[in-house]
């Protein structure tokens, strides 16, 4: 599974509710079959609902609004297209009023999940959006080169000087070109500073 991602800022209190929450969402998912549906739907919910009609987000966590209207608006979105479990939870979310809480969430749900799974959590950044067979090119090596399958987590940083940017757990690969301008701009200036270090030397021997 590819996701592309975008950065967002937790508090503690948010990461709480969204462990809290997800480990709910994952137990119903799991009863009803529905986990991996209920998991994409949500990551839809977040990046191509919610990011492209903030004013249905706002309308969503307003306290000022029935919860009669909240629920109706759900339902004429995602009735009929996202799984029920799905629906269902997010009902419940504005019931709570904890639908501000849905991108912890969906961060947390994600990492249960790929540890219900045995699956490692991959972040991979590109200058370019990759293209299907890129990504289940990058997911097969990836999964030959851990051992266990993988959850990729796309991000698109414009600014990136081509190649790759692969994160899993603490340990970064770095293959962009703008790293290895960076590592060869570094091995020219220690390439430099030793050979004027070896000038300085043998003019000193020959005084």
């Amino acid at each position: 599974m590819a996701e592309t991602k975008h950065d967002t800022v937790f508090d503690t209190g948010q990461q709480y509710l969204g462990s809290v929450y997800a480990k709910a969402l994952i137990a119903a998912s799991e009863k009803a079959g529905e986990t991996d549906a209920v998991l994409e739907g949500l990551q839809s919910l977040v990046d191509d609902v919610l990011e492209q009609a903030p004013g249905l987000e706002s309308t969503l966590v307003s306290p000022r609004v029935p919860l009669e209207a909240k629920e109706n608006m759900l339902q004429s979105a995602l009735g009929g297209r996202a799984a029920p479990t799905l629906l269902t939870f997010l009902k419940v979310l504005c019931r709570r009023g904890r639908f501000d809480s849905l991108r912890a969430i969906l961060r947390a749900t994600r990492k249960q999940y790929n540890e219900l799974r045995n699956r490692k959590e991959v972040h991979v950044t590109s200058a370019d959006p990759l293209t299907a067979e890129n990504l289940e090119a990058t997911a097969n090596r990836l999964r030959q080169a851990l051992g266990c399958d993988v959850d990729l987590q796309v991000k698109i940083v414009p600014d990136l000087i081509g190649g790759l940017v692969i994160r899993v757990g603490d340990t970064v690969y770095d293959g962009s070109l703008a790293n290895r301008l960076k590592t060869l701009r570094n091995d020219l200036l220690a390439t430099s500073s030793q050979q004027i270090r070896s000038e300085l030397d043998r003019f000193a021997a020959a005084e």
